[in-house]
């Protein structure tokens, strides 16, 4: 099965499990607000109820399209709410299926009669609630025809990179332990339908309109897995996704307060073709299941804000420069999540923070990215590709896998970790723009960036899109960033912690290994990290005659690198830019 295959049943694999609560994306809790408790408040029932559900009511609307089926019906005597046990949703037409089942189902206050009315065209401009709440338990969801009718859309909008894909879904099947729907509104119906129009236009403006035309309080999801097993040929393969918890709040015709997910795992078992041995004139194909599993203790985000953005995508129009305050993408957050091929471990992400949450227009004035505790392990990587490596499988003279991993674990480059940020802000009133980025990778080094420049501000920017803030012009903004544009100055400064020391062991290595057909790389075969960086260092200052001739001003730069490389560990070189314009 092609690696293009495996990726994609993956990507899809992972949209499906969370379907039980889109349109959102995952957030993170309020500060004062724990986790728990947010998802003790969805539990809250409403107080009152009125009439019951009007089931046959709502599939004398749905005639044609779908039908309502189900054992029982009664009030439930705790809460009042409309109880359906053993239910079954049916879709209709010339290719009938289930769409779903569930064990039992409650339904608070649904207005069936707007919806209804809706369904026929009528009260397009007013906004009607459907219903307060509505709770399935044990439900079952039939995905196989819709994942595989997804994956062959998939396939003809990239034909190329599907060539060599050709899956086929032979099970793909979701269980949810329990889903609550809260307060479901639907907006007024605006989208103007326009003859002759562009068909991506069209379905940009039809999704638009649909985002747009409800909003829902809150959606929560318990015990979500998704099952399936998917065929390539004459091989096979499964994959398994699912969360514990899984929560929505504020949907908001485009916008989105928050979404949290916890206990999110994924695992899989996909065949890779193996290389054949070297020298086999007539190799078999031949493949190995791996398998690839993964978790996450957390995941959100928060703040998004989309629908003013939906407004002009359902008109069909693009946004003028003069509405500033367009979209947010909020804030993301992910802690604990685990990677693992084989059951080894191979990536780890302590915690992750993403903010791209303010923007003037489409220009970011903000976004930040800071990780803590990523680790990749390179060591345990390279142990799982051994073992997929038949014997002979290298180049004449050329490393094993198994060699090569034992050379990054002997130089400390087997496994590597640390922490970072990187931020980048713009300064919309002033045009000021700061890059920097700090990081540190254990053993090996730490480093710091800084780099400031001046851009034009946003109300520089506005009159260069014209009258309509659409139409920019070329020209005017080439002479506008001539005469704004400056570089502020900047600094760069490196500590080694250990890098130096393994780069030059990684070199003695490689010596080891292949210096007999390089007379100068066996030279280092039985030399020290420390003769090795005395060399380099020789090296550079040998090269700087030349380097200097053409940049006088280079010298003591080299000068400082030359002695930074054979400096002790904990030493810090550094680069800074005074100011200056462009």
């Amino acid at each position: 099965m092609s690696w293009v295959a495996n990726v994609r049943a993956f990507a899809l694999a992972s949209l499906l499990a969370v379907a039980p609560v889109l349109p959102s994306a995952p957030a993170p809790a309020p500060a004062n607000v724990s986790v728990d408790a947010q998802f003790a408040a969805i539990e809250k029932r409403p107080a009152a109820t009125g009439a019951a559900f009007d089931v046959e009511g709502l599939n004398a609307a749905l005639t044609g399209i779908a039908r309502i089926s189900f054992d029982s019906s009664s009030r439930d005597a705790e809460t009042g709410a409309t109880k359906l046990s053993n239910l079954r949703v049916d879709s209709l037409g010339e290719q009938p299926s289930t769409l779903f089942t569930a064990k039992e189902m409650l339904v608070w206050n649904a207005d069936v009669a707007a919806l209804k009315s809706r369904m026929n065209g009528q009260r397009l401009g007013d906004t009607l609630r459907l219903f307060d709440r509505i709770e399935l338990s044990g439900v079952n969801i039939d995905l196989t025809r819709y994942t595989n009718a997804v994956n062959d859309a998939m396939s003809e909008a990239l034909p190329e990179a599907s060539a060599a894909a050709n899956i086929t879904y032979a099970s793909s099947k979701m269980t949810v332990g329990r889903v609550i729907f809260s307060g479901f509104t639907l907006h007024p119906w605006t989208l103007e339908e326009t003859e002759g129009q562009d068909e991506g236009l069209a379905a940009i403006r039809l999704l638009s309109a649909l985002a747009r035309s409800f909003s829902l309080d809150k959606s929560a999801a318990f015990d979500v897995r998704l099952d399936q097993s998917l065929v390539e040929g004459s091989a096979s393969g499964s994959l398994s996704s699912g969360s514990a918890r899984q929560l929505i709040e504020g949907y908001d015709r485009g916008d989105v307060a928050s979404m949290i997910q916890t206990g999110a795992t994924f695992s899989g078992a996909l065949p890779v073709p193996l290389l054949p041995a070297r020298g086999d004139s007539a190799p078999t194909v031949r493949s190995e299941p791996v398998e690839i599993s993964g978790a996450s203790a957390y995941s959100a985000i928060s703040g998004i804000r989309l629908s003013k953005l939906l407004a002009y995508g359902e008109r069909g129009e693009m946004p003028p420069i003069t509405e500033r305050n367009l979209f947010s993408l909020g804030t993301y957050a992910l802690e604990g999540l685990k990677l693992d091929l084989d059951g080894n471990p191979y990536f780890e992400i302590g915690a992750l923070n993403i903010s791209a949450d303010q923007f003037a227009w489409f220009l970011p004035e903000r976004i930040s990215i800071r990780h803590q505790d990523v680790a990749f392990d390179i060591d345990s990587l390279m142990a799982w590709a051994a073992e997929l490596e038949p014997e002979g499988a290298s180049e004449a003279g050329a490393p094993s896998i198994q060699e090569i991993a034992g050379i990054l674990d002997r130089t400390g480059l087997g496994r590597l970790s640390g922490d970072g940020e990187l931020s980048l802000t713009w300064n919309s009133k002033t045009g000021a723009t700061r890059l920097s980025n700090q990081s540190v990778s254990d053993n090996l080094y730490t480093d710091n960036t800084r780099f400031e420049m001046t851009l034009p501000s946003y109300a520089d920017l506005v009159p260069a899109f014209g009258k309509d803030g659409k139409t920019p012009n070329d020209a005017v903004l080439q002479k506008l960033f001539q005469d704004t544009f400056s570089i502020v100055g900047g600094e760069y400064s490196f500590t080694d912690t250990g890098v130096l020391n393994a780069v030059a062991a990684l070199t003695i290595e490689i010596a080891k290994m292949s210096g007999e057909d390089d007379a100068m790389l066996a030279n280092f075969a039985q030399g020290t990290p420390d003769t090795v960086r005395m060399f380099a260092s020789g090296m550079l200052m040998f090269a700087s005659g030349a380097v200097t001739q053409e940049v006088p001003d280079a010298l003591p730069w080299l000068t400082g690198l030359s002695q930074f490389i054979t400096a002790a560990m904990n030493s810090t070189g550094w680069l800074a830019f005074i100011q200056a314009v462009w």
